[in-house]
């Protein structure tokens, strides 16, 4: 009995509805935070997984890529193709090819954990998320495109 008069007495008095409201005017004050989004980047998570970059030396500027192909092998989707050679005298081979289907990946990352490289690794997820594109044939990147990035296209009417 005294149930039901406590329900009859909120039906009657809007007390969800009030609690609702009071909720949405609490936080109200707060400004909205927008981003103008061609001149200004929203910053990224820490952990972010973004487009595959291949990286360098920092003060030789010589590729740490050794060709293991363990990144290749480690990838779920098989978007990864890459290939060197070997110059004679050398232990280490020199990357010839490096082709990577964007279009197909799913950011998960494990190529990026399998690679051996050591202090610098050579393959990492990098923070671009502007991925967009107007054809399939540049969502495949290649080994020029792995170090400089994807070319930004500007939308024009």
């Amino acid at each position: 009995m005294m149930q039901t008069l406590m329900t009859f007495f909120k039906t009657i008095f809007l007390v969800d509805l009030l609690k609702g409201l009071w909720l949405t005017l609490k936080y109200t004050p707060q400004p909205a935070f927008t981003f103008q989004y061609p001149a200004e980047r929203r910053p990224t998570a820490p952990r972010f997984r973004g487009v595959l970059r291949l990286q360098v030396e920092p003060g030789t500027g010589a590729q740490t890529c050794i060709v293991c192909d363990q990144c290749a092998k480690a990838c779920p989707d098989d978007l990864i193709a890459l290939g060197g050679h070997r110059e004679p005298g050398q232990k280490i081979k020199i990357l010839d090819y490096f082709d990577f289907n964007l279009s197909r990946c799913s950011f998960c990352g494990l190529c990026a954990e399998v690679c051996p490289t050591k202090p610098i690794k050579a393959l990492v997820m990098s923070e671009d998320y502007e991925l967009g594109s107007y054809s399939r044939d540049t969502q495949v990147m290649r080994v020029d495109q792995m170090y400089d990035g994807v070319a930004i296209e500007q939308y024009t009417r």
